[in-house]
């Protein structure tokens, strides 16, 4: 393939100029025409929304680099200081977009390294979300609401883009990867007066019809997970810490749950909760 190269390359040492110039350009117009009727045919084909993504993303990526591969021997002999001139101008352009190079590299590494792929739910920096779309220099993702640091799990909507620098200067947590699933606590107040043992024992029951599952699942994907990462837990069970706060009794329920489902799992257990306490009149929220 090489020799190929220099041999055609040796061919056009003495075609001039203008004549390499509407080559080149016909070469560049000829691919991007392949390039868009591949894209085309992948639309209309029968993939899902993941694969079509990346198939032409693949395909962009293959194209670019035959288009590359076609125009380099046609100016390879050109000067014999062209390569000189490339050296320092790509050197001049490194240092001007130093922002850009740092963003490529972050996407060589999530490219190699894997720490997220489509559909991961990541924080990266101040931003987290579903990642959409990963390109050369920005990340994309589709903003996840978070409040007093807890993922409810609910789409704002918003369209975020993340240059790709922030993998080498930010914190990265993916809540999807390898173990999808995250503890969380929901605290029940109740008054001094409240039969605090009794309405312990109902929480857990709710909290054994509502999880049991879940943890199931749980278990499941920890025994996958801890073959590739050192991810051990000795028990996955839920459980209720009972403690006393400024003239209250707090009854936290610590439970584990799909990554993407707390804000629903809190909604049917809360809603089972009041239910359950509006029976008896020894139970008191606050």
């Amino acid at each position: 393939m090489i020799n190929f190269l220099l041999d055609l390359a040796l061919r056009f040492e003495t075609v001039g100029v203008l004549i390499k110039i509407f080559i080149t350009l016909f070469i560049i117009m000829l691919f991007h025409l392949v390039k868009k009727s591949v894209c085309s045919f992948v639309n209309k084909s029968n993939f899902d929304s993941n694969d079509i993504i990346r198939y032409k993303k693949t395909s962009s990526l293959s194209i670019n680099i035959l288009t590359a591969v076609a125009i380099i021997p046609i100016w390879m002999y050109e000067s014999k200081d062209i390569f000189t001139f490339l050296g320092i101008f790509s050197a001049g352009l490194a240092f001007a977009f130093r922002d850009l190079v740092a963003s490529f590299l972050g996407w060589l590494i999530i490219n190699t390294q894997k720490p997220f792929k489509l559909g991961d739910r990541i924080k990266l920096g101040e931003s987290l979300g579903d990642v959409i779309a990963i390109d050369w220099f920005y990340t994309t993702i589709i903003e996840v609401i978070e409040n007093d640091n807890r993922t409810y799990g609910q789409s704002t909507g918003r369209i975020t883009h993340i240059p790709n620098i922030q993998v080498l200067t930010e914190e990265l947590i993916n809540e999807t990867n390898a173990f999808p699933f995250t503890w969380n606590e929901l605290k029940i107040n109740l008054t001094l007066k409240s039969n605090w043992r009794k309405a312990k024992n109902i929480l857990m029951s709710i909290a054994d019809d509502r999880v049991g599952d879940i943890e199931q699942e749980a278990k499941d994907s920890l025994s996958i997970a801890s073959k590739t990462l050192p991810i051990y837990y000795q028990n996955l069970s839920h459980t209720i810490y009972t403690s006393m706060e400024s003239g209250r009794i707090c009854l936290n329920l610590r439970l584990i749950c799909k990554a993407r489902n707390y804000r629903n799992l809190q909604h049917d257990l809360v809603e089972d909760i009041l239910d359950e306490f509006s029976k008896y009149e020894d139970i008191e929220l606050l």
